[in-house]
């Protein structure tokens, strides 16, 4: 019989939105709230990275009432 050795790995994503002077301000900020977030286990906190960061724009209180 052979012995075989297999990895699975499973990858998911969460996304953030944080309001920050700066790029980097709010990337610290992102991790705050996901080590703050009980319904994420450890591990997945110990392998957590970020994929991708862009600035958004911030809608007016007038868009935001158009949504609704």
């Amino acid at each position: 019989m052979k012995r075989f050795e297999i990895e699975i790995e499973s990858t998911t994503y969460r996304t953030y939105f944080i309001d920050s002077e700066s790029k980097d301000d709010a990337v610290s900020r992102a991790f705050d709230e996901m080590e703050a977030d009980w319904e994420i286990s450890k591990a997945w906190k110990q392998n957590a990275e970020v994929s991708f960061v862009e600035e958004q724009e911030k809608e007016s209180e007038e868009d935001s009432m158009e949504l609704k």
